[in-house]
C-alpha cells in the first residue's frame, strides 16, 4: 500500500483532533450550545474529503488514460515494424534496458532512407536486430554493436543467429576502459575491436549506463568523430535526462556547423547531424 504523504497525514490525524479540541474548548466557554460546532466542522471536513477524493480520481483516470494511449502507440509502432520487416523469429523485448519502439522506428526509418554502409551502436540488443534487418533488406552495410557486458553480448549474438543476420550485424566485446576526453578521464568502450573500412554513417548511443559516471555517454562523439562520415547522424537515447541534455549540448558546441534537435519520444532522444565537409 502506498504511504500517506506528509500533507495527507496532517489532514487525517490533525484535523479530527482539531475538531475535537474546538468542541472541548467551545463547551468550556459557551456550554452545551457549543456542542453543535464539532458536527458542523465534521460535515465540512467530510465534504472536503469527498472533493479531494474526486480530484484524485480524476487525476488517476487522466494518468491511466495517458499511459494507455502511450502504451498503445508503442505497441502499434512495434507491430508495424514487425509487419514491415517480417522477422523469422519474434523480436527481442523492447522494455527494461532495451530501446523503446518509437526510437527503434526512428532508427529503422533513418537506415532505410539513408542506407549507411556502416552503423555503430554504443550497446547492443533489440536495436541491433532491427538495424540488421534493415541492412539485410537493403542488401548492403553492417552494424557493429559495442557491448561491455558479456551476458548481453552473448544474448544479442544469439538473437542475430536466430534471425539469420550475422552477415549484417556484429557484436564487439568492448569492456569499459579509461579514455582521456575533453580534459577529463572517462570510462567508455574499448575501441580496439572496432575495425571498420567504411566511415560511420549512423551512430546510435544507448550506453554505457548512467551509473558509470556523470555524462557517461559523452565520449561517443569525441572518440569516434574522426570515423564519422560527413553528414553522419548521431542518435542519443534517454534524451529526457539531464545528463543526456548536457551531453547533446556539448556535442553541438564542440562540432561547429552541426545540427541538433530533440525528438519527443517515450524516453526522449537527441538527433545530431555532423557537418557536411
Amino acid at each position: 500500500m502506498k504511504k500517506l504523504t506528509p500533507r495527507q497525514r496532517i489532514i487525517v490525524m490533525v484535523v479530527p483532533l482539531g475538531i475535537l479540541a474546538v468542541g472541548i474548548i467551545g463547551h468550556a466557554l459557551f456550554g452545551t450550545v457549543a456542542l453543535v460546532i464539532p458536527p458542523v466542522l465534521a460535515c465540512v471536513f467530510l465534504a472536503y474529503l469527498v472533493i479531494e477524493a474526486r480530484h484524485y480520481a480524476q487525476l488517476l483516470f487522466a494518468r491511466q488514460l495517458h499511459e494507455s494511449r502511450a502504451t498503445y502507440r508503442q505497441w502499434e509502432l512495434l507491430y508495424g515494424m514487425s509487419e514491415f520487416l517480417r522477422p523469422v523469429h519474434p523480436l527481442p523485448p523492447t522494455r527494461g534496458w532495451a530501446a523503446s519502439p518509437d526510437l527503434l522506428r526512428e532508427i529503422m526509418t533513418h537506415v532505410l532512407e539513408n542506407a549507411p554502409d556502416c552503423v555503430v551502436e554504443a550497446s547492443s540488443g533489440t536495436s541491433t536486430v532491427i538495424i540488421g534487418y534493415c541492412l539485410q533488406r537493403l542488401g548492403k552495410g553492417k552494424v557493429y554493436a559495442l557491448e561491455h557486458d558479456p551476458v548481453y553480448a552473448a544474448r544479442t549474438r544469439r538473437a542475430l543467429e536466430l534471425h539469420g543476420l550475422t552477415a549484417f550485424a556484429e557484436v564487439i566485446d568492448a569492456p569499459l576502459v579509461e579514455h582521456a576526453v575533453g580534459g577529463a578521464r572517462h570510462e567508455w568502450y574499448d575501441l580496439k575491436g572496432l575495425q571498420t573500412k567504411d566511415a560511420i554513417g549512423l551512430l546510435v548511443v544507448d550506453g554505457p549506463p548512467e551509473t558509470v559516471q556523470s555524462q557517461a555517454r559523452y565520449p561517443a562523439v569525441p572518440l569516434l568523430r574522426d570515423r564519422l562520415a560527413p553528414g553522419a547522424v548521431v542518435l542519443l537515447d534517454d534524451g529526457g535526462r539531464a545528463d543526456e541534455r548536457a551531453t547533446a549540448a556539448r556535442w553541438a558546441n564542440e562540432c561547429p556547423g552541426s545540427e541538433v534537435k530533440y525528438l519527443d519520444l517515450e524516453a526522449g532522444a537527441w538527433w545530431l547531424r555532423m557537418p557536411f565537409r
